[in-house]
């Protein structure tokens, strides 16, 4: 399966310009979170990789009625604090340009509070689609600045790839496309919510100021065993004890996968297989007990 990143649309439609941008998952190959700061963020050292798995966000260009939302899939906010509303309006804002009105419309699959990346990835897309209506010279240098306003993974989301992140999430740095590979992506029924896992770190002094450089190594040399070694993350050890990520894990690796670890915050766990098809028997094997599993492929950098 080949990255895949070539999945836009532009419909032109009476009343109107209608624009469709993919906002892709993440997962976090590598996540070392530091000491709190004085501004209330944590230094964090990150490898993230964008998945061929993902919500649909169409940007519909109106006479008039201001920045609406519409959501299809998993129940979410639709109003102001729904990020995908506030990536619109940011846009606009540090822009100066205006639509007399601009309807939103997310197919949402990313589940949420799972570690994915689902808000960030779905306001990344509502900036790119609002570049090709209103700012196609725009570079996307802009966009991951207007992004830091709004999360921490938001500039990285972007424009995805492969790339470490640092800092509070506004240095991203392309790295090697990961070698061809496939995720099962596995999301329990439990939620966590990030604000409160990283409270976990602070209380238990969990900080770690570890680096990435022999994950960054492997993806130089193009050795997937390499990177699966090499993956490495903090949350892992706060986890509630009756978290079923830690047992996840164990399947997917009994399932053949390479490498296995909770994504960001969790509570989604991922697997990274070198083999589609031992990818896809273990897919169908843990979809029993999982719903929310899903099989993905790295998803290239946007240029």
């Amino acid at each position: 399966m080949k990255a895949l990143n070539d999945d836009r649309r532009r419909d032109a439609m009476p009343g109107g310009t209608v624009v469709y941008e993919q906002a892709h998952a993440k997962v976090n190959l590598l996540l070392s979170v530091g000491r709190l700061r004085e501004d209330g963020y944590h230094d964090l050292v990150s490898v993230m990789q964008t998945v061929s798995f993902g919500d649909t966000v169409r940007l519909s260009a109106c006479d008039s009625g201001g920045v609406t939302l519409q959501c299809a899939g998993v129940e979410v906010p639709c109003g102001a604090e729904n990020l995908a509303v506030r990536a619109a309006e940011t846009f606009f804002a540090r822009t100066g340009t205006a639509l007399p009105g601009l309807h939103l419309t997310l197919e949402k699959k990313i589940p949420t509070q799972a570690g994915l990346g689902g808000g960030s990835a779905d306001a990344a897309a509502v900036l790119r689609g609002l570049r090709r209506i209103c700012a196609p010279d725009l570079p996307y240098s802009a966009l991951e600045e207007m992004g830091m306003a709004l999360g921490s993974d938001v500039p990285f989301c972007v424009r995805g790839g492969t790339a470490k992140v640092l800092g509070k999430g506004e240095r991203v740095l392309p790295l090697p496309p990961l070698p061809a590979a496939w995720f099962v992506l596995v999301k329990p029924r439990e939620a966590y919510s990030t604000a409160a896992m990283y409270q976990r770190i602070d209380r238990e002094r969990l900080w770690e100021s570890g680096g990435c450089d022999a994950l960054e190594s492997a993806l130089y040399s193009g050795d997937l065993i390499g990177v699966c070694r090499a993956m490495h993350n903090t949350f892992e050890r706060c986890l509630p004890q009756d978290s079923q990520a830690p047992l996840i894990v164990r399947r997917l690796r009994a399932l053949g996968a390479d490498g296995a670890m909770l994504s960001g915050s969790g509570s989604a766990v991922f697997g990274v297989y070198s083999d589609e098809l031992t990818a896809h028997a273990a897919l169908a094997v843990l979809h029993r007990d999982y719903p929310d599993a899903f099989l993905a492929a790295p998803v290239a950098r946007a240029e």
